[in-house]
């Protein structure tokens, strides 16, 4: 077994690309099997695209306001059906409000709304756990009231180590 390599000259290697480009091209055996309809299953279901019936084409805008502000850009307008079943409202919504005003393109666009989701979800929270944090923390407040009360207080005024030791004279 000859280890060497074979060394090419330009000329074998127009030779080859030229050779290879003449001969036709080689396709599997199943190449163009769905080129006739008939031998295609879903022909029959295959249409034409069209609009579901008993709509209205184009679609009519949506009257009303948009339950999110417009984008930032002014060029760019709502699209014909827009979502207003969930409009901006509290802490979260301000946030939404003001990520529109940087255009969308911006990080602080999506950041911004990014961090309206996250209050959002503080809020949801909030609210789920706060009618059985208040009562607990009632609780808590009035078992360490007590525990104050009984224990007896204790002076937090130091006296200085040079008086120490000395009763105090009124002369």
């Amino acid at each position: 077994m000859n280890d060497t390599p074979k060394l090419t000259t330009p000329e074998q290697v127009l030779k080859r690309s030229g050779y290879q480009s003449l001969q036709p091209v080689r396709r599997p055996e199943y190449w163009g099997v769905d080129l006739d309809p008939a031998r295609r299953p879903g022909v029959p279901m295959e249409r034409e695209p069209q609009p579901f019936p008993n709509t209205r084409y184009p679609p009519e805008r949506q009257r009303g306001v948009p339950a999110s502000p417009m984008h930032g850009r002014s060029n760019k307008e709502m699209p014909a059906v827009f979502g207003t079943s969930t409009p901006l409202r509290g802490l979260s919504g301000a946030v939404r409000k003001f990520a529109y005003r940087y255009p969308d393109h911006y990080p602080s666009h999506w950041l911004l709304k990014m961090l309206g989701d996250r209050v959002d979800s503080w809020t949801y929270h909030a609210k789920k756990y706060l009618p059985f944090a208040l009562p607990l923390a009632g609780i808590a407040y009035i078992v360490a009231a007590r525990a104050s009360e009984s224990e007896p207080r204790r002076s937090t005024r130091r006296i200085p180590e040079s008086v120490r030791g000395y009763a105090y004279s009124t002369h």
